[in-house]
């Protein structure tokens, strides 16, 4: 359908479907389903999207492509906007300003659901934590959808998916912004540290963002908190659902390790213990992620041995802290999901051997004089690449010993000629990877297969 055409059949009355990624293709699809109106803005071309908008137009979704137009965000009657459009987007704006309805695809879909809902969030550790529960929920024969900023918009499970009995959801601050009414019966909460400041006026408008999880929760939801984290620690009494903490560090804690075992208490309903040797997830930020995964769990109901079959066997994920391969007695390590500079002190934090560390990419504007700190005793070399380059040389001078280069390639090759055995080349980019890939996922592809070509 053109988008005269549209305009005129739909008669002023449509929903506006701001950005065309994965969950706006998947909104746009559900209303059609629905026999909603829909019009579509998108500043791509068509060309761009290969054909991916031929089905939707034969559902009869009108499209707004190349440009935004003030007056198809006036006229409408509810705009939904995708995790990744900048809510201070001018036309959006004056939207709301006159009184249009915005909300995100997230809550949205949420609204057309009556499940109990688990939902993750933190800086980092979301999806790990995330895929955690899930598994847990599968061993226990539940039947659940894992979804949400990872892998499958809701949109698109309800469209698509299989029967669940609960939800785990991913959540990411983008999604937050644009809930009203989203409230999970359990909500975790991971960590709060410096990310997205290129999106956020500052990090306080970024950790409230990640704390208004818990803003409907009503006091029998269970919130799940990192103990160690001392921004959580700071807004404990902004939630009011009950609090349960989980820590590395506080004995008092819900849920803790302790010589090599997990242990976890809901007090007054459930408690377990869990032996940790046969688990391969490496580092102290995944012995967080099974802590927060044991609690939400057990506040769940899950049978405690589905708890012991997964957390006590687990293995990680694709390109988090992943080990690649030993090479001349050094050890690769694959964290291109370190995005921000917290994920990759707790990357730093995970080994007791010295590091060769390469980092670098799209800038997101956070500080990295605490990375500076961690990396002075446990670096023995930074090699910097990227757009962010010149920037986090100048963070690291006087810490570390650092060199800068155009292209991870480059600078992977440089760590493998000073690098000893004994040693470990971590790739954590502390970056977005959009100067020079496609994701994370096509660095960490590139990382590993550099490593792979170095022979036997």
């Amino acid at each position: 359908m053109s988008f005269s055409h549209a305009q005129k059949s739909l008669g002023g009355k449509y929903t506006l479907v701001v950005g065309l990624g994965v969950s706006g293709l998947s909104v746009c699809e559900l209303l059609r389903r629905q026999g909603e109106p829909v019009i579509a803005t998108d500043l791509r071309q068509r060309e761009h999207f290969r054909g991916e908008l031929d089905s939707l137009e034969a559902l009869g979704c009108a499209f707004r492509l190349g440009e935004h137009c003030l007056d198809d965000f006036l006229s409408a009657d509810l705009i939904i906007v995708s995790p990744g459009v900048p809510l201070d987007l001018e036309p959006l704006m004056k939207a709301r300003q006159q009184g249009v309805p915005i909300v995100g695809e997230l809550e949205w879909a949420w609204r057309q659901v009556n499940l109990p809902t688990v939902a993750v969030t933190g800086t980092n550790g979301k999806t790990t934590t995330t895929h955690l529960i899930g598994e847990i929920f599968r061993a226990a024969g539940r039947k659940v959808f894992v979804g949400g900023n990872m892998g499958t918009p809701l949109s698109q499970w309800i469209l698509h998916g299989e029967p669940a009995e609960v939800l785990v959801l991913e959540v990411s601050s983008f999604q937050l912004d644009t809930a009203t009414s989203f409230s999970p019966c359990v909500g975790v909460l991971l960590n709060v540290t410096e990310d997205h400041l290129d999106r956020y006026e500052s990090f306080e408008a970024y950790a409230a963002s990640k704390f208004s999880l818990f803003s409907r929760q009503r006091p029998r939801d269970r919130a799940i908190l990192n103990g160690d984290d001392p921004v959580s620690r700071r807004m404990l009494s902004s939630v009011p659902g009950s609090v349960l903490l989980f820590s590395r560090n506080d004995p008092r804690a819900h849920a803790k390790i302790q010589g090599g075992r997990l242990v976890a208490a809901v007090p007054g309903e459930v408690s377990v213990e869990i032996d940790l040797q046969g688990c391969r997830l490496h580092g102290v930020h995944n012995e967080e992620n099974m802590l927060a995964a044991a609690l939400t769990c057990l506040a769940m109901g899950v049978p405690l041995q589905a708890l012991r079959e997964v957390l006590g066997g687990c293995r990680g994920l694709p390109h988090r802290l992943e080990w690649v391969r030993r090479w001349r007695g050094i050890d690769f390590y694959d964290d291109s999901k370190g995005t921000n500079v917290g994920a990759v002190i707790k990357a730093v934090e995970s080994f007791d051997r010295p590091l060769l560390l390469l980092l670098g990419g799209r800038d997101k504007l956070g500080s990295y004089e605490s990375l500076a700190r961690v990396l002075k005793d446990r670096c023995r070399g930074a090699f910097v690449y990227g757009e962010s380059r010149a920037r986090i040389a100048s963070a690291l001078q006087g810490a570390v010993t650092t060199r800068s280069f155009r292209g991870l390639e480059e600078a992977f090759q440089a760590a493998v000629k000073v690098a000893r055995g004994g040693d470990v080349v971590l790739l954590s980019p502390a970056c977005s990877s959009f100067d020079q890939y496609s994701d994370y996922k096509e660095r960490g592809d590139h990382f590993q297969k550099l490593a792979a070509q170095l022979g036997a």
